[in-house]
C-alpha cells in the first residue's frame, strides 16, 4: 500500500461497506424552519439551496441571509448536483453503528456549479483510493424519513 503525504495512513483501502440506506434515529435531521427545504428537497431527489437576488451568489447552509454581501434576498433554487471536489477526508475510525459497519469511507467539500455554494456530504461507494481534489461528482439522494432526505455525492 502506498503512502500518501499529509494522511497518517494509505489510500489504498477497499470501498466502504455497511448499508448506508438504514438510518437509526440519531442520524436523521430535525429540520428547522430554516434548512426544511433543504431536507424535502433531497427526500424528492432535488438539491434545494439559496441564491442571493442581490449579489447573485449561492449559498449551502441555508439561512436567512446572504453570507456573501449580507442582504436578506435570498430565494431556494433547484442547483445541477453536478460539483468539484475541493476537499476530502478517508474516515477510518469510528466505533458508533452504523459507521462502524461502513468503515472506511469518503466525507467530501464539494463546490457546486452553483458558484457560491459547498457542501460537505459523503461519498457512498466510493473507493478512497480513487477519491481526488479536483475530481467532478454528481448529487445522489436517500430518504431516511418521512419527507427527510439527505444529499451524498458520487
Amino acid at each position: 500500500m502506498a503512502e500518501h503525504p499529509g494522511h497518517s495512513g494509505t489510500r489504498d483501502a477497499e470501498p466502504m461497506s455497511g448499508n448506508w440506506n438504514e438510518n437509526p434515529p440519531w442520524v436523521v435531521p430535525v429540520p428547522t424552519d430554516e434548512d426544511r427545504e433543504f431536507f424535502e428537497g433531497a427526500s424528492r431527489g432535488e438539491l434545494r439551496i439559496q441564491r442571493c437576488d442581490e449579489c447573485g451568489l449561492h449559498q449551502h447552509y441555508p439561512r436567512y441571509l446572504c453570507s456573501h454581501c449580507g442582504s436578506t434576498e435570498v430565494k431556494w433554487v433547484t442547483a445541477s448536483g453536478v460539483g468539484t471536489v475541493y476537499s476530502f477526508t478517508v474516515i477510518r475510525q469510528n466505533g458508533v453503528p452504523p459507521f462502524r459497519e461502513r468503515l472506511p469511507f469518503v466525507v467530501a467539500a464539494v463546490d457546486l456549479e452553483e458558484t457560491g455554494a459547498r457542501l460537505v456530504a459523503s461519498m457512498p461507494g466510493a473507493d478512497p483510493a480513487q477519491v481526488a481534489i479536483g475530481m467532478q461528482v454528481r448529487a445522489t439522494f436517500r430518504s431516511v424519513g418521512e419527507g427527510i432526505g439527505l444529499v451524498d455525492f458520487a
